[in-house]
């Protein structure tokens, strides 16, 4: 998640749920829980057990068990319900740049369309225009290169080859592949397909 830095509250809302769920846990796992080096776990516990909201379980002089508290469990409640708000306000605010990126292309006439490239925006395309269903936006297939992916499906929609759109009645294609935006461009201008019903989603 490149857009969602481990700040420290995230790191306590991490751990916090980790020994809920695994009191027997240790150190060396808890630093890959929460992605901190293992020399710094120590200090964090430290801190929450000072704030009352775990507790050190000393089975033996090498085995500690961690139990959270009533309170920490509250805190834990409360950090879970802040990193949701915080991930339905970064939703919203790219929800609604991939809906103006849908309405300027139903704008242009374009309802029926071929998303090229089944990956991770074309899933959010979908997901986006399955959730307004007022947009205007029909999806009718999707178009790939790999080999492995054609003839699959992807939410439901089937993954064709360029060599098949011939067939499948579209207005226009949308280029949904930030890496390969170029490529796809020039692919479709060697098929021959109409330069101005190839759509790019990143690049218009």
């Amino acid at each position: 998640m490149r857009f969602f830095s481990p700040t420290s509250d995230l790191k306590e809302l991490l751990l916090l749920q980790h020994i809920e769920d695994n009191s027997e846990t240790s150190q060396h796992i808890i630093a890959k829980v929460i992605n901190a080096a293992a020399s710094m776990v120590n200090f964090y516990i430290n801190r929450l057990e000072k704030k009352g909201y775990l507790k050190r379980d000393y089975q033996s002089a090498k085995i500690v068990h961690y139990n959270i508290t009533h309170e920490g469990i509250k805190r834990k409640n409360y950090l879970a319900f802040s990193y949701l708000r915080d991930l339905i306000d970064v939703y919203r605010l790219a929800k609604e740049n991939v809906l103006k990126s849908v309405e300027s292309i139903v704008a242009k006439g374009y309802r029926n369309v071929l998303l090229y490239g089944a990956g991770e925006v074309a899933e959010t395309i979908i997901e986006v225009v399955r959730d307004n269903k007022d947009s205007g936006l029909n999806i009718v297939a999707i178009v790939d290169d790999d080999k492995a992916k054609i003839g699959t499906e992807m939410l439901g929609y089937k993954v064709v080859s360029i060599n098949n759109i011939s067939g499948i009645n579209h207005d226009a294609i949308i280029i949904t592949s930030y890496t390969y935006e170029e490529d796809i461009s020039k692919k479709l201008m060697e098929a021959g397909y109409p330069r101005d019903r190839a759509v790019r989603f990143f690049g218009r």
